[in-house]
């Protein structure tokens, strides 16, 4: 006789909180021969014992308070306390108050509990509820408010900050501290709690434009608890807090006096004048208030102030002395090079026109003395006539962006601007040790690569052959170099050549480069086809890749495609064995940025030939782990690739070249005064084209519209995905089970039979492939999405500049895309099968304008299959690809069709070691189930051998 099979759960009920009924339920879902029943038990600590055997005394006590007699004692014990108030409704309050208090630790001991089996009922579509895995996160959130100002009103946003991430308010159901989300409760920290439920009971979140100083007065009253609160846009002004750096400006006033100025810069804003606590400095459409700070800027004008007797009663913001009284004594000379040594900037000197200049012309005399791995150390003397000027004294007067210097004899020294190209980038940059300049050895290779150089600057070690052979690359009229042998392609196309023949001059001069051409150009195997030439003329060389986790395969089997002679290695996953790194013979690591950094002491004991950094744009934040870490390796050649360098500002270079090149941009101070802030707030174009000359050599930047011409009219790929361990985790579990199911099946009703059996298992496998959120009714722990964390990543380097179409067979998996790809601010429009006709030309014509803010077009591959006209996007994502390739390739001819005027990539993603790439194999293997695959499902289900299912599910 058949047994019965029982499991036990707690069902949690946050709506019962302060209510009679029971907040957490004991249940059991009991399968027996005749069906499955319910059942409940009292929540007693025998019962606890009884189902749940792993329970530890505190976990039960913690349970324990909601059951139904602990909560009756506890209100009896609250009414005792509160029994000497006279109102009823006082009394009631107060008891309020103490159970909520009470409640909310209780809940909080849920949080922390170790505990697996929770439930809680969810309401499906129909009206009815279900039974759903539910988890408690385990920290307490926080509460955020922001004010929106728009044209015609206001309106207060309430976010919930998850670690880093916001999530806005509307996106949960609440009850009462509780935040539920995905069947993920989050518990509000109690502020959050109390400023959230004052502000929802005692404000509003719209309010008109002339109730501003309202509004401001409820968010003043929010500050009380603490919670992070943003009121800025009820004022005209972003505020800046920090302390300046500090600069004196000289002039002439009234064509009588020595002007000096302090002035205070303030990230690059310049203020100046009697001390006030704000100023407001106007950028473009916006306001910047400025927090001075009065410590620094009284301590430059106390400094200044004691300079000469005639400064003490001057108290305009400036100082002031006559020409006459300036040069007595040699005041101004002495206090020159004082301000000097202070490391107080001077600024204006070279166009003062009262005081003498120079006869002489700067002559300067440099000695290359010797190397220091990427370093060179230059002996420098600068002189005017007989008088000399210290290589200090220079550095800083160039530093200020200064014309001239002033000299022993009180007279101007003036560069001129052909000295300045010539020396002042290399002594801009350098650091001076003992009249020393110690600079990074490749500064001036712009210059010396440039067709209108003259003379050279400084002592040049690159041979003129080499000149030459750079001049003839940059010519692009004939190959320089050939292939190596073992690459397995025809030939490259004319540009990809042009990018493995510019890496191969680079190393011939131990130089490295950025390789940042467009997505889809063929960035990999450019530096596939550098490094198989690394490894045929060092037979014992290591290379390695680092890059991001979910590309680790996908290089992989590039290198497997276009270099099947190379050894490639993953070193990445618990299991990694880095004692391959110690074998004999050349080999390619490859590893992602985190393993990298775990295991940075082995890398670095390596002596690689070639280090690549996929994704390079990863280590663009100078202060992170990873990217101190990457700084850290060293390689003959190093190779960074990045479709997007430059993600958010200039700053984003600095980093990815210190990488490269160590010391070529200066320190990120220096690099930010020089250049990020002049270009990015002044648009200096002087110092945009400075830094495009000094880094032109290095960055191998190609558009897709540059090189149209080469480019086939659409180009195919697959985008390979790896799970992480949670989600392959889940995989093989729901594969087990499928396994089991479809071969019981085939073997009581036969193969015919049992091939609906077939699609329906290996439909689920391809949604845990897609996400474990599409499997319904399954004990699936993991909610990871390693395709949709691609997806994003995808998306994020091509948007704004390009727009893409996302296809997925499941209408489901398009709700948790537009759901994901919302919370990264990404604007999406979306049509399936619900959508209806008049309003699927409305999407399109959205989709298709000039002004459209929506770059991404989530599409059901059935409804969208054909019949749209979608050329603006350039790029096509198929989410779940499957065997029906004609209806993939008729959703990818939505954008690659007449009137399309971009080039097409269209990408499939596949995860590795599933489903997915069992299919592909299988197409390979056998002719007839890949013509089959341009069919339907259900011609291929015909086409199907038990033998193909076993290989499809092994």
């Amino acid at each position: 006789m058949a047994t019965a099979h029982t499991k036990n759960f707690l069902l949690f009920q946050p709506a019962h909180l302060f209510s009679k009924k029971p907040v957490i339920a004991l249940r059991q879902l009991i399968k027996t021969p005749e069906g499955l029943q319910s059942g409940e038990q009292p929540l007693t600590r025998a019962a606890l014992r009884s189902c749940f055997k792993a329970l530890d005394e505190e976990a039960q006590k913690s349970l324990l308070r909601f059951s139904a007699g602990e909560l009756e004692k506890t209100m009896i014990a609250l009414h005792q306390e509160a029994h000497y108030l006279a109102g009823d409704k006082e009394k009631q309050q107060l008891v309020q108050n103490a159970l909520q208090k009470k409640l909310y630790s209780w809940v909080g001991g849920l949080r922390r509990l170790a505990f697996s089996d929770w439930y809680h009922a969810v309401q499906m579509g129909d009206k009815r509820f279900q039974n759903m895995k539910c988890s408690f996160y385990h920290y307490p959130v926080e509460a955020a408010f922001d004010i929106i100002k728009t044209d015609a009103a206001l309106f207060v946003t309430i976010h919930v900050e998850i670690g880093k991430e916001k999530i806005d308010l509307d996106n949960f159901r609440r009850f009462y501290f509780l935040l539920e989300r995905d069947d993920c409760y989050y518990q509000l920290s109690q502020k959050s709690h109390e400023a959230l439920h004052w502000f929802l009971t005692n404000s509003k979140t719209e309010w008109g434009e002339h109730e501003s100083k309202a509004l401001a007065a409820d968010f003043q009253q929010l500050e009380q608890w603490e919670v992070r609160v943003d009121r800025s846009a009820l004022s005209e002004a972003s505020s800046l807090s920090m302390l300046p750096k500090v600069q004196l400006l000289l002039s002439e006033l009234n064509n009588t006096f020595l002007k000096l100025e302090p002035q205070f810069v303030y990230d690059g804003f310049i203020v100046e004048g009697v001390f006030e606590p704000v100023a407001n400095v106007q950028m473009g459409d916006r306001m910047v208030r400025i927090e001075r700070s009065e410590g620094s800027e009284q301590e430059l004008v106390g400094f200044l102030r004691s300079l000469h007797e005639k400064f003490a009663n001057q108290n305009n913001g400036f100082f002031y002395l006559t020409f006459a009284e300036a040069q007595k004594k040699g005041w101004f000379l002495k206090t020159y090079h004082t301000l000097l040594e202070k490391d107080i900037d001077l600024v204006g000197i070279d166009l003062l026109k009262h005081f003498r200049y120079s006869p002489h012309k700067a002559e300067i005399k440099v000695t290359h003395q010797k190397e220091e791995g990427d370093f060179i150390m230059l002996q420098m003397e600068l002189s005017f006539g007989k008088d000399k000027v210290t290589l200090t004294t220079l550095q800083k007067a160039l530093l200020n962006n200064q014309k001239a210097v002033m000299l022993k004899d009180g007279s101007l020294g003036v560069l001129g601007e052909d000295w300045i190209r010539k020396y002042g980038l290399l002594i801009k940059h350098g650091k001076i040790k003992d009249n020393q300049l110690r600079a990074a050895k490749w500064l001036m290779l712009g210059d010396i690569t440039s067709a209108e150089r003259t003379d050279e600057p400084l002592p040049n070690q690159i041979g003129e052959d080499w000149i030459q052979k750079w001049h003839q690359w940059e010519k692009r009229q004939a190959s320089i170099f050939p292939l190596p042998s073992g690459l397995k392609v025809p030939a490259l196309r004319s540009y990809q050549q042009s990018g493995y023949e510019w890496l191969r001059l680079l190393s011939e001069i131990g130089a490295s480069g950025c390789l940042a051409d467009d997505m889809g150009l063929g960035k990999t195997l450019q530096t596939i086809s550098f490094i198989l030439y690394k490894m045929e003329q060092y037979p014992e060389s290591k290379h390695l890749v680092v890059a991001p986790a979910s590309l680790l395969y996908n290089w992989l089997k590039e290198l497997e495609k276009f270099a099947p002679g190379a050894k490639a290695i993953i070193l990445h996953g618990a299991k990694r064995d880095t004692a391959q790194l110690l074998e004999q013979g050349s080999c390619i690591v490859i590893t992602s940025y985190g393993t990298m950094r775990q295991d940075l002491p082995l890398l670095e004991s390596v002596a690689w030939e070639t280090i690549v950094l996929d994704e390079s744009h990863h280590i663009k934040n100078p202060a992170a782990q990873t990217t101190r870490a990457v700084w850290q390796l060293t390689a003959k050649t190093k190779i960074a690739i990045s479709g997007t360098p430059v993600m958010n500002n200039t700053s984003d270079l600095h980093s990815q070249l210190h990488f490269l090149m160590p010391g070529l941009l200066g320190t990120p101070e220096f690099f930010k005064k020089e250049y990020a802030i002049p270009i990015e707030q002044q648009a200096n174009e002087e110092k945009a084209a400075a830094l495009q000359r000094l880094i032109r050599p290095f960055v191998l930047r190609r558009t897709k519209e540059q090189v149209a011409a080469d480019l086939p009219d659409r180009t195919e790929s697959v985008l390979w995905c790896e799970m992480n361990a949670d989600q392959r985790s889940a995989y093989e579990s729901i594969k087990e089970e499928v396994r089991a199911n479809i071969f019981t099946e085939i073997k009581t009703s036969g193969l015919n039979k049992g091939k609906l059996s077939v699609l329906a298992g290996l439909t689920k496998l391809r949604q845990v492939c897609n996400s474990g959120e599409l499997v319904k009714h399954e004990d699936i722990f993991t909610y990871e999405s390693v395709k949709t964390k691609v997806l994003i990543d995808e998306l994020k380097c091509i948007i704004p500049e390009h727009n893409a179409l996302v296809f997925s067979q499941f209408t489901t998996m398009l709700d948790l895309l537009e759901r994901d790809l919302k919370k990264e601010g990404i604007a999406t429009l979306r049509l399936d099968g619900q959508t209806d006709i008049k309003k699927r030309q409305e999407l399109v014509n959205t989709f298709q304008a000039a002004d459209a803010t929506a770059s991404v077009f989530l599409i059901s591959l059935k409804a969208g299959n054909t019949g749209l006209n979608l050329t603006k996007a350039d790029y096509v994502f198929l989410f779940d690809p499957w065997w029906n390739t004609a209806v993939e390739n008729q959703a990818i001819d939505r954008t690659h069709r007449i009137g399309q005027r971009n080039q097409v990539f269209a990408y499939r993603m596949i995860c590795r070691d599933s489903i997915e790439e069992k299919i592909i194999k299988l197409a390979g293997r056998k002719k007839k189930l890949a013509d089959d695959l341009i069919s339907t499902d259900e011609n291929v289900m015909k086409a199907l051998t038990i033998e193909d299912i076993q290989f499809l599910l092994e």
